[in-house]
């Protein structure tokens, strides 16, 4: 009895140890190594080197969540316009994954891991979805972060109020503030967030002081966000600031920011 109960217990650990790949214990399981682990930070250490007067071209792409096959489409036409016209990074303005799902995130980096150029991913509401947000965090990095280029300041901060609770917390107003303050190190700056104060998934208590911060240094050369889809550019406020709503994937067409002597030129590209 006891030699059978030994032959099937064998039988059982070969059996499991043979199928150990053919299972999802849990969709929940956060596992990212390597190429998917702290990407926004390595990006930073990536980008070329660029004078001061030199022309910065930016690749903007927003919610592919649900887009994967635009989402492929726009990595290949971006490679195709960066062989004919530089384009010193790609930021996509969240909503990568949409249910917050680990394997969403594996999914949405493979395809930006085919740019032939820099890219940064900004976190979006439905990344946050169930343990979205420690995925984010494991796969980008901070949820608000930024880096100067070309004495440009590019600031990219969470406004996924609604995500929060509205608690008084996101966006983080004074930190948006110690990233704007005035400093040798930079001129101009770029400020990215995905749900716009103006929509009703920003907490509307913070959408006064966060304006107001934009506006409190006149250093924002413009402001970029997505979560609504369309393209537009407008300006919700007495004031000179430009927000640009870039296209979400699902219209096959993305939008080019060139920058340079702190003016700057939106393209929209077909694909």
């Amino acid at each position: 009895m006891i030699k059978k109960f030994n032959i099937l217990f064998l039988i059982s650990v070969i059996f499991l140890s043979a199928c150990d790949d053919m299972f999802d214990y849990s969709p929940y399981v956060i596992n990212f190594e390597g190429e998917n682990k702290d990407v926004n930070r390595k990006n930073i250490e990536k980008l070329p080197k660029k004078n001061l007067d030199d022309t910065i071209r930016i690749a903007f792409v927003a919610d592919t969540h649900r887009f994967f096959d635009e989402f492929e489409g726009f990595v290949n036409a971006a490679n195709d316009y960066n062989r004919k016209k530089p384009i010193d990074f790609v930021i996509h303005v969240g909503d990568i994954a949409d249910f917050g799902l680990p394997k969403q995130y594996l999914w949405g980096n493979s395809f930006l891991l085919n740019l032939n150029c820099p890219y940064f991913v900004l976190l979006g509401n439905h990344d946050l979805v169930g343990n979205g947000g420690v995925a984010y965090s494991k796969m980008f990095g901070d949820y608000d972060f930024s880096f100067i280029y070309a004495n440009i300041k590019f600031v990219f901060i969470n406004t996924n109020s609604l995500e929060f609770k509205f608690n008084g917390k996101v966006p983080d107003v004074n930190w948006l503030d110690s990233q704007l303050q005035p400093s040798e190190d930079f001129n101009k700056a770029v400020v990215i967030f995905h749900v716009p104060p103006t929509d009703g998934d920003f907490d509307p208590d913070l959408e006064e002081d966060f304006h107001n911060t934009l506006a409190k240094y006149n250093n924002v050369l413009f402001t970029v966000h997505g979560h609504l889809h369309h393209y537009e550019l407008y300006k919700p406020y007495a004031d000179s600031i430009l927000y640009v709503n870039v296209y979400g994937a699902q219209y096959e067409k993305f939008n080019i920011i060139t920058i340079k002597d702190e003016k700057f030129e939106i393209e929209t590209c077909e694909y």
